[in-house]
């Protein structure tokens, strides 16, 4: 077998030598399947929450409402609108910019990162100055 093969690779699956039916799935990353649960959501978004409950008390109601909204629309998993969750990160982080840190933490957890389309990556990015 060529030792160099996957050389230079950063993630995917190398198959070699002869493979013969196999049923299920081959996933390189984190599967997200059907609807996360809400104490799994909740756990995701906790230091998020522990942000805006710290922020002024002016932007805490409207920052609260962003949160609950995202963790509604990351409730539909592979169905979440990618724009919307998107649409909502910024603005929570518009509202609170100490958020910024949290927000990009909780989404390199495997529920919502596995929901993550590219609008919102794009959001993350800028939020970690890339």
């Amino acid at each position: 077998m060529n030792e160099r093969a996957g050389e230079g690779q950063s993630g995917g699956i190398n198959i070699s030598g002869s493979i013969g039916s196999v049923g299920g799935d081959m996933v390189g990353g984190n599967k997200v399947v059907g609807t996360p649960s809400t104490a799994a959501l909740e756990e995701a978004l906790r230091p998020v929450i522990e942000v805006i409950r710290a922020a002024s008390s002016a932007a805490q109601p409207e920052a609260e409402a962003k949160a609950a909204a995202l963790k509604q629309e990351a409730a539909k998993g592979k169905g979440a609108d990618d724009r919307v969750i998107a649409k909502l990160v910024d603005g929570l982080v518009g509202l609170v910019p100490g958020a910024a840190s949290a927000v990009v933490s909780a989404f390199g957890t495997p529920i919502l990162s596995g929901i993550t389309g590219p609008v919102t990556g794009f959001v993350l990015d800028k939020l970690r100055g890339e």
